[in-house]
């Protein structure tokens, strides 16, 4: 394909793709607009810390698509930091932090739980991450907790090792008063953050949450209410066994009629897979109790389950 310069048509008519990509609706074109002519003027400087973490969430972000990373760090944010994709290390990781502390404006990206009860389980160049989330905290003007871990807590927030928290109860327990979304999942899907990151630039702020603080346009469903298995729920027809590739696995333990996320409309890995597509039980990795019972396992007793009803 040659090089070539949109015209004002093309330009608008190519956002308006992406909005119904990212957000499932075109008519948000030109905030999408909007907003890569803000990020031109490279307005939205990114910070991503991790904490607590398997980089599972960094990983999916990496094996995205619509879009892939590569975009998303050329037109979507001026990355400044990442563990896993920088260079940097210990000491040169604290002077890059330091010099956008004092720029400020910036939007940090967080990844995995934080050691609250444990400060030295996390460090950069030998100082806790507690002390170094704070400084940073106090001068980003939004947070975006990347994956379950950092949503609530996670796998790491087992008790009672080291007192790991989400970022949401970090900067409520500090006092800090700065805008958190949570954007759940294990791992979290690069749509939803692009998506959330593009709302942001556009608009100078976060796009509406729920009450738990999740964008909406991702979490406003429960899982259960678009699988496209709800018809043997409702018939009360039920698989009863993992070899059986039809039928509701509401009876082997799946948490889709108690989880709010739109992974049947969104999927993984180009849209061609995700849980109950590969004949698996949604284990609720998007839920604010995931992993549930640490002792009992992951899968529960269905009948301890209550179903959501659409009203």
């Amino acid at each position: 394909m040659k090089d070539k310069l949109f015209n004002r048509r093309e330009f608008l008519k190519f956002c308006g793709h992406l909005a119904l990509t990212f957000c499932g609706s075109a008519a948000l074109g030109p905030d999408f607009a909007e907003a890569f002519i803000r990020i031109a003027r490279k307005e939205v400087p990114v910070i991503w810390l991790t904490g607590q973490a398997c980089s599972g969430d960094s990983v999916s972000l990496v094996y995205g698509d619509s879009p892939s990373l590569v975009p998303i760090l050329t037109s979507l944010v001026d990355l400044k930091f990442h563990p896993v994709l920088s260079v940097a290390q210990g000491e040169l990781v604290l002077k890059i932090i330091d010099e956008m502390r004092s720029q400020g404006g910036f939007v940090l990206c967080f990844e995995g739980a934080i050691p609250s009860g444990m400060p030295e389980a996390c460090t950069v160049a030998e100082r806790p991450l507690t002390d170094i989330l704070k400084e940073v905290i106090e001068a980003a003007a939004a947070i975006i907790a990347c994956g379950t871990c950092a949503s609530y807590g996670g796998i790491p927030g087992a008790n009672p090792e080291t007192g790991a928290v989400s970022v949401f109860d970090f900067v409520k327990k500090e006092g800090l008063g700065k805008p958190v979304v949570r954007i759940p999942g294990c791992p979290m899907n690069s749509v939803r953050f692009a998506g959330t990151v593009a709302y942001f630039v556009a608009y100078g702020k976060l796009p509406p949450l729920d009450k738990d603080n999740r964008p909406l346009m991702y979490y406003e469903d429960i899982i259960h209410h678009n699988c496209q298995r709800y018809q043997y729920f409702v018939q009360d027809t039920y698989a009863t066994d993992y070899n059986q590739k039809k039928f509701c696995l509401f009876r082997l333990g799946c948490r889709g009629p108690v989880t709010y996320a739109d992974c049947p409309l969104r999927r993984w890995n180009k849209g061609t897979s995700w849980c109950v597509n590969a004949n698996t039980p949604c284990v609720g990795c998007a839920h604010q109790r995931w992993p549930w019972d640490r002792e009992g396992g992951i899968y529960p007793d269905p009948a301890k389950i209550i179903v959501e009803t659409k009203t």
